[in-house]
């Protein structure tokens, strides 16, 4: 799965670069990997140019076999109104090739799905499609037997009362977490297709920071203004790497016996009127993020000092993927004939909302090219202090995936 774990970071930097355009002093957070998955069970009922903008912006095209991606090769291709429908059950070959993006999502998304006393996390994809529309039985098999999801029939004519029922469905999937995705008025009568995904991840610490132990203690905005913040500490033998090149530090915070692990990216310095963070995001790519946590991390014993936070951060994806260059699907021009024989259908809202919160006890959250890294030598002690803007990656260990992705810049 590295060809997909390397489109997942792919697509996740660069909704970042997007997102932080608005942003640029503002916190940042989403779940690249939920709405990837979501955006992916589009693409299996999308065709030609709308399939291909999907692939370039979500880089399923850079995956092995991923010219078959696109489901109009593998669900409902050619299909009319006058074919006779296969039955609901599928063989899982015709739902996409071994080796296709949406097989590996398939295995990735299912490898993923955990719950123990250590770690939770909880993956859901739901796209609400307008009931009038004559949904093709194939492409729904397909969606719910490789995505785990279905596609339910709404009625946007009483879009209040299908607001409610997402609203309800995402409550319920994040735990509680995630309340009210959809404001009052969001949802249109003349909605045809909603696509909605919720992640819900719980995870204690490897080593939990002792409550006793946290401080209040002062966040540095920018070199003149300042916060107040929680701020945790503990002492332990953590992975750290420095990255001259780029001016700032790593620093892996392993949970739940090293099965998922939060990297904190930290400017060595802060700017004037900024978060010190520009060098950092203008720079971060797979490779190199790949070839500094493979071949710059080393264990050091830490005194570790991060604040205690919470987020919750909610976006509008529709203009921000067209930017990325998704424009077709979200147009009259959208070829959705894997999805529905009936001409109209496109996406009209990408509603995201992600929430995190970091304290003693662990982490809950809802929602290299050209470069040389040389390790550096590290005392036997440091210091490792989050007491300014910084990055943070929230990923699974064995196969790279990007759970979560944001940077903390204000309190």
């Amino acid at each position: 799965m590295d060809s997909l774990a390397a489109a997942n970071a792919s697509f996740t930097f660069d909704l970042y670069k997007q997102l932080n355009k608005t942003r640029k002093n503002e916190n940042v957070f989403f779940s690249p990997l939920s709405i990837e998955s979501a955006l992916a069970m589009v693409l299996m009922g999308a065709k030609g140019n709308t399939a291909a903008q999907m692939e370039k912006v979500l880089h399923l095209g850079e995956t092995e076999e991923a010219a078959d991606a696109g489901a109009g090769n593998t669900c409902g291709e050619n299909v009319d109104k006058q074919t006779p429908l296969p039955p609901p059950s599928l063989p899982e070959q015709q739902c996409g090739q071994e080796g296709s993006a949406h097989s590996k999502f398939h295995e990735l998304l299912s490898h993923l799905q955990k719950s123990d006393q250590a770690c939770e996390l909880h993956i859901a994809n739901k796209l609400y499609g307008q009931k009038n529309f004559p949904f093709i039985e194939q492409y729904l098999s397909c969606v719910q037997k490789l995505y785990m999801a279905m596609l339910e029939n709404a009625d946007f004519k009483n879009s209040e009362a299908v607001r409610k029922a997402i609203n309800t469905w995402v409550e319920k999937e994040t735990k509680g977490k995630i309340k009210d995705l959809f404001a009052e008025g969001s949802l249109r009568p003349d909605t045809v297709l909603v696509l909605v995904n919720a992640v819900y991840f719980k995870g204690k610490w490897e080593k939990e920071f002792k409550k006793e132990n946290t401080r209040e203690a002062q966040f540095k905005l920018n070199k003149r203004e300042s916060k107040p913040v929680q701020m945790m500490y503990q002492n332990g033998k953590f992975k750290l790497a420095s990255i001259p090149e780029m001016h700032m530090r790593i620093l892996e915070l392993p949970y739940c016996k090293h099965e998922f692990s939060m990297l904190i990216l930290l400017p060595d310095v802060i700017a004037n009127n900024s978060t010190g963070l520009d060098e950092i995001e203008n720079g971060l790519t797979y490779e190199k993020l790949t070839n500094w946590t493979t071949s710059a991390l080393r264990e050091a014993e830490v005194d570790v000092y991060i604040p205690a936070f919470k987020l919750e951060e909610t976006y509008d994806l529709g203009s921000v993927l067209q930017q990325m260059g998704m424009k077709d699907v979200f147009s009259n021009a959208a070829d959705l004939s894997g999805i529905s024989t009936t001409v109209g259908l496109k996406v009209s809202k990408v509603v995201h909302k992600a929430y995190v919160e970091v304290n003693e006890e662990g982490t809950e959250a809802a929602a290299a090219t050209g470069v040389t890294v040389v390790p550096v030598s590290l005392p036997m002690r440091i210091q490792f202090v989050a007491d300014h803007p910084f990055i943070v990656i929230i990923k699974e260990i064995k196969t790279n995936a990007i759970l979560f992705h944001g940077k903390y810049s204000s309190p």
